[in-house]
C-alpha cells in the first residue's frame, strides 16, 4: 500500500511539471511578505543558486547520477528567489518616478480617473492614476495609483473615466485601524498597488478639459453601462436588480446588504461573485454553439479565436478578479492545447501552469483570498469528486443529477474549509442544501439574463423576460434567507492560527491518503495533525488568560475602551456601543468573555489599572485648576473636545498624550505641533492604529 501511494504521488508529480515550478515560486512570493529581503540579497540568492546549478552540471557523470536529488536544491532556490524578486518588483514604490517620492516638496498633482465613481454613504470613491507632479516650480512626469474620495457636495458627479483632475491637497498613507482581529486593509490595498489615499472637497481639485477616452477600457465600460441600464429597466430597481447585475457582470455596488449577509451565512457567496463557474457556463455554451464547425485545422483555429476573445472579453468586463483570471487562463490553455496543438494536457498540469502564469503577471495574487479559494476548490474537486460520487451509486436520472451536484459541493468544501475558517472565522452549516438550491437557479438566471439582453430591442418579450427573472431572483433570495435563519445555520467565532490551518491540511492529507489510497500511515499523520491543532489551541488559551492590557479602539465618532485580564474583558464606554463590529471582532480574536477584571478601578472619567492611570477627556475639561497637577500615565483626548495642549498640561502631569479616532484631523495636527514644541510624547490612533497598553 505504501509503495502504491508513493507511486501515485510520483505519477502526479511527473504529469504536472508546472507544479514543480509553481510551488517554489509561490513559496518565495509568500515568504517575501513575512521575511522581506532587499533586492541586493535577492540577486545574491539567485546568482548563488545559478552558480550552484552550473557546478552540478560540471560534475562527473557518476557523481551527478549518485547525487541526482541534490540537483533540485539550486533549482528550488532559484525559483524561490525569483518569486520573492517578482513580489519586490511588483511594488510600484520601488520604481523610478513614483509620485510619493516627491510628495513633501510637491504642491500640485495631475491625475486621471481610472474607474467610474462609486457612491458611498458620505462620499464618492474612485481610483486616480497620477501622471505628473508640480515640484520646485517644474512639472515632472510621475506614476502611481491613488485611492480618492470626493465629497458629495462637490462637482464630482461630472467626473467620468478618463477625466483629468488637478489636485491641490497632499495625499496621506493608507493605514490599518490596528484593532485586534481587524481586516488588514493596508495589505489588501497594497495588492492593488494602492498605498496613498486622499479626501477631496470642492476647493481641493479642478477638472481639466480632456477629450473622451477611446480605448478598450472605455468600450468595456460602455458595454457594462448598457447591461446595467437594461437590467434596471426590465427587472426594476431593488434587490432583484442588484442580484441580477452581480450574477451577470459582477457589478456589486447595488447589492442589498441583507442579501449579501444571507448568501454569506449559507456559504454560497461565490454565487454572487463572478467566478470560475460563470466562465465554465460561458465556455460550455460557446462550445455547444460552435459545434457545427467542421473538425478541420482552419475551423479549429477560428473556434479557438472566438473562444479566447469571448472569454477574455468577459473576464475584463467583469473586473478580472482572481477566480475569473484563473478560469480564463485555464480555459485558454485547454483551448490552445486541444484546438491549436491537438494535445490534451493533464488537468493538474493546466491548473499549476495557470497559477504559474498569473503569479508571474501579478505576484500579489499569492495573498488574495479569492485566488487561494479558487485554486483550492478546483484542486479539491479534482482529488475527491470521483471518490465521493462513487460512494452512492444511483440509477434514477434526476437523483443522479442531484447527487452529482451534492458531490461537487462536498468535494469543493474539503480543501477550502481551512482557509475559509482562517479568513472569515465562521462555518455555514447548511452550505449543501444552499448550493443545491442556488446553483441551478443562478444558472437559469444567468442564461435568462443573456436572453434578456438579446431581446432588448423588442419591448414586449424583453419585459416578459425581465418579469420572469425578477420573480425567479426573488424566490432564490427568499429561499436563501430562510436557510440562513434556521437554527444553528452559522457557527461563528472560529479562530484558527496559521499553524492550526496548516495542521488541518495535514489532517486532510492523512485522512485522504488513508481513505483514497489505503495508506495506513496516513492515519497516524492525521492523528498527529489533530494533536497539533489541540496543542496550539491550548497554548492560545493559556496566553489569553495571562494577557492583561487596555485597548483604546480605533473607532471613529466613539470612545471605545476594553480592559482585558485573566480571560475576561470589561468595557469602558456606553453599553450601546458594545454591538460595534470592531469590538466584537477584537474580543473574538483575543478569546475573552465579558466579566469583571480584577485590578481595574474607575472614578468618573479616570481609570486606574495596575500601576498605570488613564484620564479620558472626550467631552469637556474639568472646571478649575488643581493645587497640584494630577499625576496620570496617559491622557486620552477624543471626541469634539476643544482645548489647547497648554490647558491640558496645566491639569495633568502625564507621560503620553493619546489622540483618539473621533478627533477632527485639523485638531490633531494642532495638538501634534504643541506636543512636539513642549517635548511631550504623543500617540495618534488615526495614524498609528489602536493603542494597546499592557499592565
Amino acid at each position: 500500500m505504501q509503495f502504491e501511494s508513493s507511486m501515485f504521488v510520483t505519477a502526479c508529480w511527473k504529469r504536472a511539471p508546472f507544479l514543480r515550478l509553481t510551488i517554489p515560486l509561490l513559496t518565495g512570493a509568500c515568504m517575501q511578505l513575512y521575511v522581506p529581503l532587499t533586492a541586493v540579497w535577492l540577486y545574491i540568492l539567485i546568482l548563488s543558486a545559478s552558480a550552484g546549478l552550473l557546478c552540478t552540471r560540471l560534475l562527473p557523470v557518476a557523481y551527478r547520477y549518485h547525487f541526482a536529488w541534490a540537483g533540485g536544491i539550486p533549482v528550488f532556490i532559484l525559483l524561490y528567489g525569483s518569486g520573492a524578486l517578482l513580489l519586490f518588483s511588483a511594488d510600484m514604490r520601488q520604481s523610478n518616478g513614483y509620485f510619493s517620492a516627491a510628495t513633501d516638496s510637491s504642491r500640485y498633482w495631475m491625475a486621471r480617473v481610472e474607474e467610474p465613481l462609486v457612491d458611498k454613504p458620505r462620499s464618492r470613491k474612485t481610483i486616480l492614476a497620477v501622471t505628473a507632479v508640480y515640484t520646485q516650480g517644474v512639472w515632472r512626469p510621475a506614476r502611481g495609483r491613488l485611492l480618492a474620495y470626493f465629497s458629495r457636495n462637490s462637482a464630482a458627479s461630472a467626473l467620468t473615466y478618463g477625466s483629468v483632475v488637478l489636485l491641490a491637497k497632499k495625499p496621506v498613507k493608507i493605514n490599518n485601524n490596528g484593532n485586534p482581529g481587524a481586516f488588514d486593509y493596508r495589505r489588501y490595498c497594497a495588492g492593488q498597488q494602492l498605498y496613498e489615499q486622499i479626501f477631496l472637497k470642492g476647493g481641493d481639485y479642478r477638472q481639466l478639459a480632456r477629450a473622451p477616452a477611446r480605448n478598450m477600457t472605455a468600450w468595456l465600460l460602455q458595454a457594462r453601462d448598457f447591461c446595467l441600464h437594461q437590467l434596471k429597466i426590465r427587472i426594476g430597481a431593488g434587490p432583484e436588480a442588484g442580484m441580477a447585475e452581480a450574477l451577470l457582470i459582477g457589478y456589486r455596488q447595488d447589492l442589498d446588504p441583507d442579501v449579501v449577509s444571507a448568501y454569506s451565512n449559507t456559504g454560497i457567496v461565490h454565487i454572487i461573485a463572478i467566478s470560475g463557474m460563470h466562465l465554465a457556463l460561458l465556455y460550455g455554451s460557446l462550445l455547444w454553439l460552435l459545434r457545427w464547425l467542421p473538425a478541420r485545422k482552419a475551423a479549429n483555429a477560428l473556434r479557438a479565436m472566438i473562444l479566447l476573445l469571448v472569454l477574455w472579453g468577459f473576464a475584463l468586463l467583469t473586473g478580472a478578479s482572481a477566480s475569473v483570471l484563473r478560469a480564463a487562463v485555464m480555459f485558454s490553455g485547454i483551448t490552445i492545447g486541444n484546438l491549436l496543438l491537438g494535445r490534451k494536457a493533464s488537468t493538474y498540469n493546466t491548473l499549476a501552469a495557470s497559477a504559474f502564469v498569473l503569479l508571474c503577471y501579478q505576484p500579489w495574487l499569492a495573498i488574495d483570498a479569492g485566488f487561494q479559494l479558487s485554486y483550492l476548490a478546483v484542486l479539491s474537486i479534482l482529488l475527491f469528486y470521483d471518490k465521493i460520487y462513487q460512494c452512492w451509486p444511483l440509477r434514477s436520472r434526476w437523483a443522479k443529477a442531484i447527487w452529482q451536484l451534492a458531490a461537487l459541493s462536498l468535494a469543493a468544501q474539503i480543501l477550502t474549509l481551512p482557509v475559509s475558517v482562517y479568513y472569515f472565522h465562521q462555518f455555514p452549516v447548511y452550505f449543501l442544501p444552499a448550493n443545491l438550491l442556488a446553483v441551478p437557479l443562478s444558472t437559469v438566471v444567468i442564461y435568462g439574463e443573456v436572453m434578456l439582453l438579446l431581446l432588448s430591442p423588442f419591448d414586449a418579450p424583453a419585459g416578459w423576460a425581465g418579469m420572469a427573472l425578477h420573480w425567479l431572483i426573488h424566490a432564490m433570495n427568499v429561499s436563501v434567507a430562510w436557510l440562513g435563519q434556521l437554527p444553528f445555520a452559522l457557527v461563528q467565532g472560529l479562530q484558527w492560527s496559521l499553524l492550526q490551518t496548516g495542521c488541518c491540511y495535514l489532517l486532510i492529507a492523512g485522512l485522504a491518503g488513508w481513505w483514497c489510497r489505503q495508506y495506513r500511515r496516513g492515519y497516524w499523520l492525521a492523528l498527529a495533525a489533530c494533536w497539533g491543532m489541540v496543542a496550539d489551541q491550548a497554548i492560545q488559551q493559556i496566553n489569553n488568560r495571562q494577557r492583561r492590557q487596555l485597548i483604546v479602539y480605533n473607532v471613529p465618532a466613539y470612545t471605545a475602551i476594553d480592559v482585558v485580564g485573566e480571560g475576561k474583558v470589561q468595557f469602558i464606554g456606553h453599553d450601546s456601543m458594545l454591538s460595534l463590529s470592531p469590538i466584537q471582532a477584537a474580543r473574538t480574536a483575543l478569546g475573552v468573555k465579558p466579566g469583571i477584571v480584577a485590578g481595574l478601578y474607575r472614578h468618573g472619567r479616570h481609570v486606574s489599572f495596575g500601576r498605570r492611570q488613564l484620564a479620558i477627556l472626550d467631552s469637556v475639561l474639568p472646571v478649575g485648576a488643581p493645587a497640584t497637577r494630577w499625576r496620570v500615565t496617559y491622557v486620552l483626548l477624543n471626541g469634539r473636545i476643544r482645548a489647547n495642549m497648554n490647558r491640558v498640561l496645566a491639569l495633568y502631569d502625564c507621560d503620553t498624550v493619546i489622540f483618539g479616532a473621533a478627533c477632527p484631523p485639523y485638531r490633531i495636527r494642532h495638538w501634534v505641533e504643541e506636543c512636539t514644541a513642549a517635548g511631550i510624547p504623543y500617540y495618534s490612533i488615526p495614524a498609528a492604529g489602536a493603542k494597546m497598553i499592557p499592565f
